[in-house]
């Protein structure tokens, strides 16, 4: 280890081990040892006393302007002129030399460093420290230290001033080594099989299981679901469309379709300079519109999910976050779409197109609807068991159509009568909009209790 540059020297107590800083003026002196009180001399060779080097110029300020001037020794006792104001000052004799400060960092004990491969490892370098252990005041269970030698002696407490006697060592508990011995390592049992590894479901299905078994803990609270009525789709229809739920989402709803036709006959056929505001209006209108269908689907589909356990009560409300309402965005607008098809085709070869797919876009809607949400794909419009119910069960789909057909009636004649006032038919179409899909749910309620499942 390279020896500090620190005027402050060490040696080592020969009795005890200590080790004492020493100043290289006190060689050759008695001093005591602080841990044993043994007297000893410091080593090392008297220090030589060095004459003080006499300086060559002096120097000194003006007495007038305080500039700093300088002379040479032998100049000492004449007058100087000061450059700056002409005052003559005196030169001074050298001031008398001054012993050198050295700061008090830098007495004590100094840190140096080891070379390569020379330092002691770290459990070597504990191993010199001196152990203290843990003592309590019996007054006021202050925490002390004491060393091994003071057993039996009393310690001072530095917060009450109680005597508190160190009677013995405490039993020091052995830590068990975290590393595990040669020989009791892990070893695998030859004779019993690995265990096959679970295979990850799909997240589709994961979210399914949560989704049940979330709404098993609502039917727990809130009651099983009523028994299902020989007729489901003429009585019980009425007590979820006046829920509140509901009837919040359905006049919601019917505002901001009515906001959405009210923008787009404003901006319909705008001229001039007109033609830009009515732009705009068109583009804010196409918003609120799709904004309301993507609304208006996740209504109807929780309707038709709850309706088809005979739920009279929304359970699992719509979120109220727009980004969830896609997937049910999805099932009702596939339907839609593909529901007029078969009607276009038919009506085309009759030359009744519009007729063919109104008539197709009735019957049609409903068994797609049913079949994508049977199928848990908004793509997979056929399902076979949707579309053997129309064979084993005639009767139900007949009475649903029968009904729907009235609500459509009913709404054209609201239409009728309304006249100019043709905006105040949209809460009207809202409302039996939720009634045609709180049927559908009955009328899936209806097939799922009276017909066995069929295997695809």
């Amino acid at each position: 280890m390279p020896v500090p540059t620190s005027p402050t020297r060490l040696f080592v107590c020969d009795q005890c081990g200590a080790t004492l800083p020493v100043e290289p003026e006190h060689a050759g002196r008695k001093c005591r040892c602080g841990q044993c009180g043994k007297v000893l001399t410091v080593p090392g060779d008297s220090p030589r006393v060095s004459k003080p080097k006499t300086p060559k110029f002096i120097g000194f300020n003006c007495v007038l302007c305080d500039s700093r001037l300088s002379a040479k020794v032998e100049d000492v006792g004449l007058n100087a002129k000061c450059p700056d104001c002409g005052k003559l000052t005196k030169v001074p004799p050298p001031p008398k030399p001054r012993p050198k400060k050295i700061p008090k960092a830098m007495h004590g004990q100094q840190y140096g460093l080891w070379d390569v491969d020379e330092g002691p490892l770290p459990q070597e370098i504990a191993a010199r420290q001196p152990k203290f252990y843990p003592v309590w005041c019996g007054v006021c269970d202050t925490l002390m230290h004491a060393q091994a030698k003071q057993v039996g002696k009393k310690l001072t407490c530095p917060d009450c001033g109680a005597k508190t006697v160190f009677k013995k060592l405490p039993v020091e508990e052995k830590t068990k080594s975290a590393m595990v011995a040669d020989g009791e390592e892990y070893q695998l049992d030859e004779a019993s099989p690995p265990i096959s590894r679970p295979v990850p479901l799909p997240a589709a299905v994961v979210d399914a299981e949560k989704h049940e078994q979330y709404r098993k803990g609502l039917r727990q609270e809130f009651g099983e679901r009523p028994k299902m009525p020989r007729f489901p789709t003429l009585t019980g229809v009425l007590p979820m469309l006046f829920t509140g739920v509901v009837f919040g989402w359905a006049v919601a709803l019917s505002c901001l379709v009515t906001l959405a036709s009210t923008l787009a006959l404003g901006g319909w056929g705008s001229e001039g300079y007109g033609a830009i505001m009515g732009m705009f209006q068109l583009a804010l209108a196409c918003v609120a519109g799709l904004l309301w269908f993507a609304a208006s689907s996740a209504l109807w589909c929780v309707i038709l999910t709850e309706s088809s356990e005979g739920s009279d009560r929304l359970y699992d409300p719509p979120s109220a976050a727009p980004y969830e309402w896609l997937g049910q965005m999805l099932y009702v607008g596939l339907a839609m779409a593909a529901s007029p098809i078969l009607g276009w085709a038919l009506g085309t070869a009759f030359s009744e197109p519009v007729l063919g797919m109104a008539i197709s876009a009735f019957v049609c809607f409903p068994i797609a609807l049913l079949s994508s949400l049977e199928r848990s794909s908004p793509l997979e419009i056929v399902s076979t068991r949707i579309f053997g119910s129309l064979v084993r069960r005639p009767g139900h789909w007949l009475l649903f159509y029968l009904q729907t057909g009235l609500l459509m009636g009913l709404f054209l004649m609201g239409t009728q009568l309304l006249g100019k006032y043709l905006l105040l038919a949209i809460p009207l179409g809202m409302f039996l909009s939720v009634v045609y899909f709180r049927l559908l749910g009955r009328l899936a309620w209806w097939l799922a209790e009276s017909m066995p499942e069929m295997e695809d």
